[in-house]
């Protein structure tokens, strides 16, 4: 009996939990989420969220390349151009929040089609190569001073007001921290979910197959270069979406984002909490902006010392800080069966 990517089981691109195991964590997880402005000073309500945003930023790498096999170094242009399709948006349709969001997505696949129409007809360093000419071709010309005839004065443009989101008859104003904070964690919420449907459908079981072996997806039908391309679109509008949520909570955009620098960034968050599944790169988000946030303090050269951490993360833990915490559970949960026996 033939088995194809399609009827095959679950996504495993590294450790997992079971899936009860995985329903209470999220559980946890969301409750965490709730009650965390209770007890965390208000301004760092802010700085939760902004986790959140890049945690999500990470993730697209994580899609790309831990469900692609794709190593992208042009992640941050995405994310940019999300900056400027919500300024775009906002200030020259006069879109709502809703359709400045809507706006930055499209801006950021629309991108993404020419470029992973190229990038995806090659492999392994020749697609890092070909991202890297993207994205150091666009920080040049943004930064030339040429630009504006292209992207217009919407690319730096910072927010004058506070924003609001409607919501049938009311309003929520960002004016309230609590508000931003909230409303970020249902809008990332919202794209992990999607995200999740999407590595779990048939279309994700087959890009597996594709980074599984790519020769035996040719052979049981799988269009590659199509398959690849898609993924390479799907990566980008998640980018480009967290760059929408990171406009909209700091209120203001940089050139700096579009920097392959932020691409490599968002790898290395990606690699510490683990790319073989969605929620690693959330983990490693947190502990990559909360190491340097806390370290800064008490070291002035703080990036060495968190080079050596991510070292050793590296070395001691190959499936990220994600797949030690599913190693541990596993471990637990086999001794304590066991035992039982």
């Amino acid at each position: 009996m033939t088995t194809t990517a399609a009827s095959a089981p679950g996504p495993h691109t590294g450790p997992r939990l079971p899936a009860a195991a995985s329903c209470r964590a999220f559980v946890a997880l969301g409750v965490a989420l709730a009650v965390l402005p209770a007890v965390i000073p208000d301004y760092q309500r802010v700085f939760a969220a902004e986790i959140l945003v890049w945690g999500l930023f990470a993730m697209s790498f994580a899609i790309v390349f831990g469900f692609g096999g794709m190593l992208s170094f042009a992640q941050a242009v995405f994310f940019g151009m999300g900056c400027y399709g919500f300024n775009l948006g906002t200030y020259y349709w006069g879109f709502n929040t809703w359709g400045a969001v809507a706006s930055a997505v499209a801006a950021a696949a629309l991108f993404a089609v020419p470029v992973g129409f190229i990038a995806t007809r090659v492999r392994h360093h020749h697609f890092l190569i070909v991202t890297i000419i993207v994205s150091v071709l666009v920080t040049t010309v943004l930064e030339s001073g040429h630009w504006r005839w292209i992207a217009g004065p919407y690319v730096t443009v910072s927010l004058t007001f506070v924003p609001e989101v409607p919501l049938g008859v009311v309003s929520l104003s960002f004016i309230h921290e609590l508000v931003a904070y909230y409303f970020t964690v249902v809008m990332v919420a919202a794209a992990f979910f999607v995200c999740w449907r999407i590595v779990h459908s048939p279309f994700g079981r087959a890009m597996l197959a594709i980074k599984d072996n790519e020769r035996r997806a040719q052979m049981i039908g799988l269009n590659v270069n199509k398959l690849r391309w898609m993924l390479f679109i799907i990566a980008a509008g998640i980018a480009g979406y967290a760059g929408a949520l990171y406009a909209l909570l700091a209120r203001y955009t940089n050139l700096e984002f579009f920097h392959w620098v932020y691409s490599g960034k968002a790898i290395v968050m990606a690699m510490i909490g683990g790319v073989g599944s969605l929620f690693g790169p959330f983990i490693g988000t947190a502990f990559y902006m909360l190491s340097t946030e806390y370290l800064s303090r008490y070291f002035q050269q703080f990036i060495i010392v968190f080079g050596f951490i991510l070292l050793l993360v590296i070395r001691y833990a190959p499936d990220g800080i994600w797949g030690l915490v599913v190693r541990a559970y596993k471990d637990r949960t086999r001794h304590g069966h066991v035992r039982q026996a």
